[in-house]
């Protein structure tokens, strides 16, 4: 069996005839199932699908890794593309409203629709109670990510309101994939908010097999040269292939790691 994996979206262009913004949506195909990581900030996904020949209405699940609107822009014009077959699976914390803080003010970047949309399109949701949660065989869907290192800072430009009180986003909302592989672990990353080496660390710790290969964003753009360098450094040590990694956001620190590793 193999592993087929599209990027449908990301912000760089792969193709004269693929749009590209700044956003992401994977399009992954295991055994009998289609499933679908993040519908990125528009509907760019579905049109870049039709030029790749990926028939989104068979898809089965769609993951939201969190709860940003260039993750999951693209969940409506999904719902009416698919006459909402598919399951949607997001984590407990997810419709918490998201913000970045600018200079004097916050700014909304948050998704664009909420709870009672799903429930009035009639879209089946799934949201996992535990952090190790099986969504079919061989694929997982992970939460919970502990902090494991101390390089990871956590950014402080990002505010979620939580029961009426706004404070720092630890993004509790954050769920990655992984398929248990034969020869290894495929880690699926939207945008790796809690750390690409804090989210490694939980893979290794909950399922105690090597990481194969990480594919998504590692939100590394903007990050320190230390920072960088240990993340690479840690790629190296535990002999984790840094070149399938890197899919846009984080396409920054993706060049730099290639070159670094």
């Amino acid at each position: 069996m193999t592993l087929k994996i599209t990027s449908l979206v990301e912000n760089t262009r792969t193709g004269e005839h693929l749009a590209c913004e700044h956003g992401l949506s994977l399009l992954m195909e295991w055994r009998d199932k289609i499933f679908l990581m993040d519908t990125g900030a528009s509907d760019i996904f579905k049109e870049n699908a039709e030029i790749l020949r990926k028939d989104l209405t068979k898809v089965d699940y769609v993951i939201l890794s969190h709860g940003h609107s260039d993750h999951s822009g693209g969940v409506r014009t999904l719902c009416d593309t698919t006459r909402r077959k598919f399951q949607l699976v997001a984590n407990l914390q997810y419709f918490n409203k998201k913000f970045k803080r600018e200079k004097e003010f916050l700014r909304y970047i948050g998704n664009d629709f909420n709870e009672e949309f799903l429930q009035i399109e009639n879209v089946s949701t799934i949201f996992p109670l535990t952090d190790t949660f099986k969504l079919v065989d061989d694929v997982y869907i992970l939460s919970g990510i502990p902090s494991a290192v101390d390089f990871e800072e956590e950014a402080n430009d990002f505010v979620v309101l939580r029961a009426g009180q706004y404070g720092p986003d630890r993004f509790e909302d954050e769920q990655v994939m992984v398929f248990d592989l034969p020869k290894g672990l495929v880690l699926i990353a939207g945008c790796a908010h809690r750390g690409i080496v804090n989210i490694c660390e939980a893979v290794k710790q909950r399922f105690h097999k090597p990481i194969q290969a990480i594919i998504g964003g590692l939100h590394l753009k903007d990050s320190e040269d230390t920072r960088i360098e240990k993340t690479a450094n840690y790629f190296r040590e535990e002999n984790i292939p840094s070149s399938p990694s890197g899919i846009a956001p984080a396409s920054g620190g993706f060049i730099t790691l290639r070159a670094r590793g």
